[in-house]
């Protein structure tokens, strides 16, 4: 009796289906590039961008009563006022990189936001990794 397994040895590969079925949305993130670069004239080559990656499957929330407090370099406290949910596999993100949520059928007052990633957080499953962002074009939102 004591050696009964609770949980099966292939449960998490059995639902990563389900949690992948959660990502509903797409989205990409980038880092900027270097600024361009000046030439003498005044003129200035617009500075690119450093694709993270495209087509993402993803899942956006804006944090209503939930925002919560970050502390960022130099003991700075903001707001992360959106979560985005990507596959674990996916590229790891940094302080500062961007996502574009590109589609998000769960919230689509969402689609065409720019959410700057202030931390990362292990998914509620083995196969997602949630980011804590905050949202970059400072639009108003109705909750």
């Amino acid at each position: 009796r004591g050696r009964l397994k609770v949980v099966p040895d292939d449960w998490s590969e059995h639902h990563q289906p389900a949690a992948y079925g959660f990502l509903t949305g797409d989205c990409e993130a980038f880092r900027a590039g270097a600024p361009g670069d000046w030439t003498p004239g005044g003129t200035v080559t617009a500075g690119g961008v450093e694709w993270r990656w495209r087509h993402m499957p993803c899942s956006a929330q804006f944090l209503t009563q939930s925002n919560r407090p970050i502390t960022v370099a130099d003991g700075v406290e903001v707001l992360a006022t959106h979560r985005v949910s990507v596959p674990m596999a996916s590229t790891f993100l940094h302080y500062g990189d961007t996502i574009t949520i590109l589609s998000n059928p769960d919230d689509p007052a969402l689609n065409g936001r720019d959410l700057q990633v202030l931390v990362a957080e292990t998914g509620t499953t083995n196969w997602t990794r949630d980011y804590l962002c905050q949202d970059v074009n400072n639009r108003a939102e109705a909750a």
